[in-house]
């Protein structure tokens, strides 16, 4: 069955099945050009090399990573969640692999080890916890 004869419930149920989505921002332009917006063109290489992996790809129009620009979000339906900047086409395999990592812990947490290098350091902007998440600490 094609995606267009795909009814959209189905779609959504297969959504629900997973565990990581990839939001990528598609606000952000292009220093050099003013039309050029590379968060569609990371869109379109994220669902080409996630096709048949448990992890959604979807557009927000803006994760408020401008400086940082193009930037993508890992969301975990019941873990963290992150948001990374500086990213581009030469990184989408790392991208992926993050996302996988994601999805793969049983805590839904990104570990740091193994972590590729593009989701480290600059390129990671801020880690979100869960919204049931308590710290462990005296009351």
């Amino acid at each position: 069955m094609s995606d267009e004869q795909k009814s959209p419930i189905a779609a959504e149920s297969a959504a629900e099945d997973v565990d990581v989505t990839i939001f990528v921002c598609t606000n952000c332009r292009e220093a050099t050009d003013s039309e050029a917006r590379p968060g569609i063109k990371l869109i379109e290489a994220l669902r080409a090399a996630t096709e048949g992996k448990p992890l959604n790809v979807k557009p927000v129009t803006c994760l408020a990573n401008c400086e940082k620009s193009p930037s993508a979000a890992f969301n975990h339906r019941s873990g963290w969640s992150y948001v990374f900047g500086h990213l581009s086409l030469d990184v989408v395999d790392d991208i992926v692999t993050g996302a996988m990592m994601l999805a793969e812990d049983e805590r839904g947490f990104l570990p740091l080890r193994g972590r590729p290098m593009c989701l480290r350091g600059k390129g990671m902007t801020a880690r979100i916890p869960p919204f049931h998440h308590h710290e462990d600490m005296p009351q």
